[in-house]
């Protein structure tokens, strides 16, 4: 799955708001291993962000990375 985003990013790179934002949205809140693979999967698509659709996901991006840091759990703290 994550390889399709990441052919659909690269096609068109506007998709990657909506993909990162869908992400953020259905963020698993107890399950520490699918934090994980969330998060593996945000640095991917970040990875092919422009710029423009960053600074348009910023805040709200920032808002679950912190929430992730302080999370009880070392490996989502260290992984973030």
């Amino acid at each position: 799955l994550s390889y399709c985003m990441a052919q659909y990013v690269e096609k068109d790179p506007r998709l990657s708001y909506d993909i990162i934002t869908s992400l953020l949205r259905f963020w698993p809140v107890s399950i520490t291993a699918k934090q994980v693979l969330f998060l593996n999967e945000l640095e991917e698509m970040l990875e092919l962000t422009q710029p423009s659709e960053f600074h348009r996901m910023m805040v709200v991006l920032f808002r679950r990375l912190a929430l992730c840091i302080r999370f009880p759990h070392f490996q989502v703290a260290e992984r973030t």
